[in-house]
């Protein structure tokens, strides 16, 4: 993640942090971390807004004029709509629509006449194109059978063809790591190709042939999933696939056999709706039923990955359950019908811990209420954008007494990175220490950024720089702002953020920067060296903007002479962060670092420090989990450690195996 210009973003493992050469290093970079060597503690942190709560920084002018089935985050923030309606924000819309993060309409995409029916599924592929599909036969005046490519301004791809389309309803799309997408829905042919319920799309559109179910699915696909290991979970109205009792959920392989090792038997008995993933491996079904392989389950259930039954997971709301979304700590989020569930109050939106039992942090107020149609009020997609927030599209009126036509926005998991810093032994040449982080969000984002040297040595450190200096620059290299001395420029507005370093030599730069990569670079000034530490405060209550992902590397020696890394994590009581931190060494030697640390070690430590996590080759542990969130170290002898985080202060050390010693980078990286 970290730029330098270039880069892209259980055997010898460190000993207890009572034990460990470095303690006294630790415990100072954990009095840092905290704030401890700031003159004073900042003023005004970033706010952490109550679970369930509007937001109300996405207002749409009114919404839709009818039910909204799909809601989609893209990367830039804005959100994707789509389903049954005809006009958004009292602009003609035909069933698709793209609204800004605050809730405009995003006119530069337009899809003219648009889809001549219902949408019920859509997709976003990486390169910011979209598939949907449902019920109509044409989309922008050309015939397109219940299946369609957009181009990421609204218009329709051309190159995506279908010939005879699909002869009946598609209801549900998945798109896989390669491209291809599984459809699914009440259909017998694709392009005159039999297939009964489900098909795989090559990334052309054509129908993809090594891809056969057979007679599969005897009923509808509701809901499609697919697992990290590219198996397919499908849940329907279907009591059977391809001749085996299979239901209302079944699991398929790569060539659309049947996955034997998934065994729900006669399962729900049909009318799954809605299919989520959990991280380890449980698979949440929501939906009509009142039963699962006979034991009583009302609406929602929750198997293991053989299909078996997970006992222990038993929410109950009172009515049907339509869409389900998983929170990077497991919560469960729910929409539907329902008025309630577990007894208590929740209109049509709620929260499950892990357990099954409701999330009462999670409040939505009155929830959604009222309906524009005949139809009954409900939440019919749920989605997760970033910084916590959740998106939630149906037919209601309002939400938590506040006008919202279909479409609505809430302040979900609220954990995140407030602060990041990174201590190393600065030296000259490829050995200063370099720190990388990413701004994500709609808005600019306005950060502190300091380099600590001379006033480490109050807290005991025996080498520190005298004299720090700070360069900032951006994904192209190009320098944006410099500072040796932080009251040479900007002192007031520095001093008014209660975070001015505590020594005239020391370095700051306060910035407003807009979503991006960044590098900050600190060397000693002259060429000298010592211990340093480099810091980005948020000091920023704009919630729609934050710092995320940092890097940062540095030459790893040893005894003292160790890199660390550090974030504090803020957010409401009970949130949590998952995050992954990864130490790289080998891999820095395609980036042009000459002396890469060979072997690095990895320790993740809490503010008592307490070992989370140790890790030297990132393949001994969590090896599946780590290669499914697609962050990865490139090499077998680097590290990672997966991890859910609460708010708190953290650190992670990197050390060279058998005290070697080279350049190495430190991350930490917020994962959905």
């Amino acid at each position: 993640m970290i730029q330098l210009w270039k880069l892209s973003g259980a055997s010898a493992i460190l000993l207890l942090v009572h034990r460990s050469p470095f303690r006294r290093f630790f415990l100072v970079f954990i009095l840092i971390l905290s704030g401890s060597i700031s003159a004073v503690r900042a003023g005004t942190p970033t706010p952490t807004p109550t679970p369930g709560q509007l937001d109300a920084t996405f207002a749409p002018a009114p919404g839709t004029n009818d039910a909204v089935n799909v809601v989609i985050p893209q990367p830039d923030s804005k959100v994707i709509a789509a389903g049954r309606f005809t006009f958004a924000n009292n602009v003609a819309r035909n069933r698709i629509a793209r609204f800004n993060f605050n809730g405009s309409l995003d006119t530069t995409f337009d899809p003219g006449t648009g889809a001549d029916g219902e949408i019920t599924a859509a997709v976003l592929q990486s390169d910011g194109r979209i598939v949907v599909a449902g019920r109509f036969t044409s989309f922008n005046g050309s015939t397109h059978n219940r299946v369609c490519r957009l181009n990421a301004n609204g218009s329709v791809d051309q190159t995506f063809g279908l010939g005879n389309g699909i002869n009946n309803a598609a209801l549900a799309l998945a798109l896989q790591s390669d491209g291809r997408i599984i459809v699914g829905g009440q259909f017998s042919q694709i392009d005159l190709t039999q297939r009964f319920n489900l098909a795989r799309l090559n990334t052309d559109g054509s129908v993809d042939l090594s891809f056969d179910p057979g007679n599969g699915p005897n009923g509808d696909v509701n809901a499609i999933v697919i697992q990290s290991d590219g198996r397919i979970v499908i849940g329907g109205t279907f009591i059977g696939y391809g001749g085996f009792a299979r239901g209302g959920v079944a699991r398929v392989q790569g060539n659309g056999a049947l996955d034997p090792s998934f065994d729900s038997g006669v399962g729900t008995g049909g009318n799954v709706f809605a299919l989520a993933l959990q991280h380890d491996g449980e698979i949440v079904l929501g939906g009509r039923f009142v039963q699962y392989s006979g034991t009583n389950r009302t609406f929602i259930a929750r198997v293991f990955g053989d299909g078996s039954l997970d006992f222990a997971f038993n929410p109950v709301p009172n009515d049907w359950v339509q869409s389900l979304a998983v929170e990077p700590d497991d919560r469960i989020l729910v929409g539907g019908f329902f008025t309630g569930i577990n007894g208590f109050g929740r209109n049509r939106i709620a929260r499950l811990n892990t357990n099954g039992s409701t999330d009462l942090i999670f409040d939505p107020g009155a929830g959604c209420v009222g309906s524009l149609t005949n139809d009954a009020t409900q939440v019919d997609s749920i989605a997760l954008q970033q910084f916590g927030r959740v998106l939630a599209g149906g037919i209601f009126t309002s939400y938590d007494n506040q006008l919202r036509d279909n479409i609505v926005r809430v302040f979900g998991n609220a954990a995140s990175f407030q602060n990041l810093s990174a201590r190393a032994h600065v030296f000259t040449g490829q050995r200063i220490l370099i720190a990388g982080f990413i701004i994500e969000g709609s808005e600019n984002k306005t950060l502190l950024l300091r380099g600590i040297g001379p006033s480490l040595a109050s807290f005991g450190v025996s080498a520190p720089l005298a004299d720090p200096t700070l360069s900032l620059l951006d994904h192209t290299g190009a320098l944006i702002a410099a500072n040796d001395d932080w009251k040479a420029t900007q002192q007031a507005q520095i001093q008014a953020t209660g975070l001015a370093p505590p020594n005239d030599l020391e370095a700051a730069i306060l910035v407003t920067l807009s979503p991006g990569a960044y590098t900050v670079l600190l060397q000693g000034k002259a060429m000298t060296t010592g211990i340093a530490l480099a810091e980005v405060y948020d000091v920023d209550p704009n919630v729609n903007a934050r710092a995320t992902n940092v890097s940062a590397r540095a030459f790893v020696g040893t005894g003292n002479d160790v890199l660390i890394g550090g974030t504090i994590i803020g957010g409401n009581p009970g949130s949590l962060q998952r995050v992954l931190v990864r130490a790289l060494g080998p891999s820095l030697a395609s980036a042009g670092v000459t002396t890469p640390l060979a072997d690095p070690t990895l320790s993740l430590r809490d503010a008592n420090g307490n070992v989370i996590a140790n890790n030297d080759n990132w393949k001994d542990s969590q090896q599946a989990d780590i290669a499914a969130t697609g962050k990865a170290p490139l090499n077998d002898h680097e590290s990672a450690i997966l991890a859910l985080l609460g708010p708190g202060n953290y650190t992670a050390i990197v050390a060279g195996k058998n005290g070697t010693t080279g350049v190495a980078l430190v991350e930490f990286y917020s994962l959905p």
